[in-house]
């Protein structure tokens, strides 16, 4: 009888435990249902509701494609201060520019304001491709598939063109500026001339802030460029030497020049990923080497050299008096071919991009060759520009071929830019209201996004070219 009482006894407790058990469980459930609920109202409310947003496309060789419609973008975070705000442009001169002519300036709520600075972007940068594009182009590039688009090429007709602040603005030269460049890979642009003075500047259109100055004494600096990598600088003077400028260390350093040879100069030069060479007199074409600096070899041109220009690392070009272009092999040193530029007697510029060779003459003539029609001694122009009238200082090609620039310092504005598409100059720029003064140097940024041009009155225009979209 008591083995049964306990027997029992443990069957009421054991069912006692299995209920505690069963309303513990239940009540766990429904604080997990709860958790989930609250968290999936908070995903709904943050991101919104997520199968709503999955809508099919359309079925592409036997795939779905879907797209993600995420409806009217609203701004996370407003502000009913700045709506309450008023703004008088009167009192400060850099809101000049947002009055409106001929008519009294009334101060502006921050609303206004905001539309007003977004008005006066679109009108100096343009609108980015990425805003206008319709709403199928956003649609694909929400999509899981994959996108071919075509490339967008340079319109012939007109070049969309805006300016910027001065490259120079916030540090302006007190002599005529001999040289501008663009830094290969990084947004740094060069301001050099005959204040012995090498600047640097941040390239953004905007401030373009001076990043360094060095000052060479007694060195006028005629011509300065980046090397080919980027990690230092080659400066050229009428002086019997030359320095290099160091952009890690910021370290200027002078390279002797040659003992004996008077007829080397050191003001023009022009440079590939491995030398550099230097235009002397008395037709003598000097090769240093780019690493080292040391003077591998000289020669010797029948005609006063004048430009020069290496279309590899294995071949050069000079040209110069009586029109004459000769080709050299750098593993033998020996003439590969010559011929004469069409019309010129005396070459004063040679610039090359992947498929052009142009050569600008001291009648203002510029030629443009095919670059495997040059290697031949009847070599002919596809295009001969006759736009300008006097001598020659600049030709330079974009990164993409499609533009090229020629300048001349003789004259006032005399700049024009050639579309290779159909070997015409731009129409609608720069035009006679163009403040360019006298032209002295020129330049592209590596993406072509900017172009860069040095006055003489110590200026460096800046423009922003809205085609390309990066620097």
């Amino acid at each position: 009888n008591e083995y049964k009482s306990y027997l029992s006894m443990l069957r009421i407790a054991a069912k006692k435990s299995a209920s505690n058990n069963h309303h513990v469980e239940q009540k766990c459930q429904i604080d997990t249902i709860d958790d989930d609920v609250n968290i999936e109202k908070l995903e709904n409310e943050l991101f919104g509701v997520i199968d709503e947003q999955f809508i099919k496309h359309k079925e592409c060789e036997g795939n779905n494609t879907f797209v993600i419609d995420r409806g009217e973008k609203r701004p996370v975070w407003q502000d009913d201060d700045e709506e309450e705000r008023e703004v008088d442009l009167d009192n400060k001169n850099i809101h000049k520019k947002l009055r409106l002519e001929g008519e009294k300036s009334v101060p502006l709520t921050g609303k206004d304001l905001e539309n007003t600075l977004r008005k006066q972007f679109k009108k100096i940068h343009g609108s980015p491709a990425w805003t206008s594009a319709s709403q199928k182009r956003r649609s694909l590039l929400a999509t899981t598939g994959e996108i071919n688009t075509a490339s967008l090429t340079l319109p012939t007709k007109k070049l969309l063109v805006s300016r910027c602040k001065n490259l120079n603005g916030c540090k302006a030269a007190q002599s005529a500026i001999q040289s501008v460049d663009f830094h290969p890979a990084a947004t740094v642009g060069l301001v050099a001339g005959f204040n012995n003075k090498l600047d640097l500047f941040k390239v953004d259109g905007e401030n373009n802030d001076h990043l360094h100055g060095h000052h060479i004494p007694r060195y006028p600096i005629c011509k300065a460029k980046f090397s080919t990598n980027g990690s230092e600088i080659i400066l050229g003077s009428r002086r019997p030497f030359f320095y290099t400028f160091d952009l890690h260390k910021c370290v200027a350093t002078q390279i002797a020049g040659i003992r004996n040879r008077p007829n080397i100069h050191f003001r023009n030069f022009t440079l590939s990923d491995k030398y550099i060479g230097f235009m002397g007199q008395k037709g003598v074409f000097s090769i240093f080497s780019g690493t080292d600096k040391q003077l591998v070899k000289c020669v010797t041109h029948k005609q006063q050299i004048y430009s020069a220009l290496f279309l590899t690392d294995s071949v050069f070009v000079t040209g110069g008096h009586g029109g004459f272009c000769t080709l050299w092999d750098i593993r033998t040193w020996q003439p590969i071919s010559d011929f004469q530029d069409d019309g010129s007697l005396r070459i004063t510029s040679i610039t090359k991009s992947d498929h052009f060779v142009a050569a600008g003459s001291e009648s203002g003539v510029v030629n443009i060759y095919n670059n495997r029609d040059i290697y031949s001694s009847s070599a002919k122009p596809l295009r001969a520009v006759m736009n300008l009238t006097t001598d020659i200082e600049n030709t330079v090609f974009n990164s993409t071929s499609e533009l090229l620039a020629i300048t001349s310092r003789e004259v006032k504005h005399a700049m024009r830019l050639v579309n290779i598409r159909n070997l015409q100059c731009v129409s609608n720029w720069p035009t006679s209201k163009t403040p360019l003064a006298y032209v002295n140097t020129v330049a592209f940024s590596p993406n072509s996004g900017y172009i860069a041009t040095g006055n003489s009155k110590g200026k460096v225009l800046l423009y922003r070219l809205t085609h390309y979209q990066n620097y």
